[in-house]
């Protein structure tokens, strides 16, 4: 969940079965392209919110990313706060029986949310969503879905193979011919890898999960062809 200090309004929360880093990247992507971005993000320790691939994201989207200190639960006060009311007001009393998925637990939940944010909050004497309102002309948002699309894209880097192979997550992807041999920056997400792509000097090359028979029927130019018969060395 994430909650604007100023206002208190939950920008954004979901249930997942797993706490994990592409989990937490979801919920804050919503949060970007709903209310906008950030000029700071306060987070925990713990792995899913300490990576390098947060890290890239924050650097694209302009978030300067801090982090609590280690066992200092009194500096997560507003979130655990919010989490305990969270509880008593509604999870405590959420006739669990009546739900049937994932889907609708968050249907719940966002139920939930909304209404929190159109209720006055006993610290700021407001409600959340006019406190957000009222300083609405600094807040700055995405330019295009698809830049925001972009930024929230995983990076690794990879050495491209001789047969024009790269491997991800222990798959195979054929790549461009062009990048044989080359180092190369690969975008992609983690629940979507059909969709990665190469980036290259501003350019998107797409990739594709490998054929192995048809990559082993593949022709390549040999980048460097000589004819060892006329060089006057014997080769044995």
């Amino acid at each position: 969940m994430l909650i604007d200090d100023k206002s208190r309004l939950i920008v954004g929360g979901r249930f997942f079965y797993n706490d994990n880093s592409y989990n937490f990247q979801k919920v804050l992507k919503e949060a970007v392209a709903r209310y906008g971005i950030p000029n700071k993000i306060y987070l925990d320790n713990g792995s899913p919110y300490r990576n390098e691939q947060l890290s890239l994201i924050c650097g694209s989207l302009g978030i300067v990313e801090l982090h609590t200190m280690v066992r200092d639960g009194a500096s997560k006060g507003k979130v655990e706060g919010n989490f305990r009311t969270l509880k008593s007001r509604w999870l405590n009393a959420l006739d669990v029986e009546s739900i049937s998925s994932l889907a609708e637990l968050n249907d719940e939940l966002f139920t939930y949310i909304n209404k929190h944010n159109i209720t006055i909050h006993s610290s700021t004497n407001q409600r959340p969503i006019d406190r957000y309102k009222s300083d609405l002309a600094h807040v700055k948002v995405a330019s295009n879905s698809e830049w925001l699309d972009n930024c929230f894209m995983n990076r690794v880097q990879r050495r491209v193979n001789n047969d024009a192979t790269i491997s991800i997550d222990k798959t195979s992807y054929d790549v461009p011919m062009q990048f044989i041999k080359q180092k190369v920056e690969v975008r992609y997400l983690p629940d979507d890898l059909d969709s990665g792509y190469i980036y290259y000097e501003k350019i998107k090359y797409s990739i594709r999960k490998t054929n192995k028979v048809e990559n082993g029927k593949t022709k390549r130019k040999n980048p460097l062809n000589i004819d060892y018969s006329k060089d006057g060395i014997k080769y044995v």
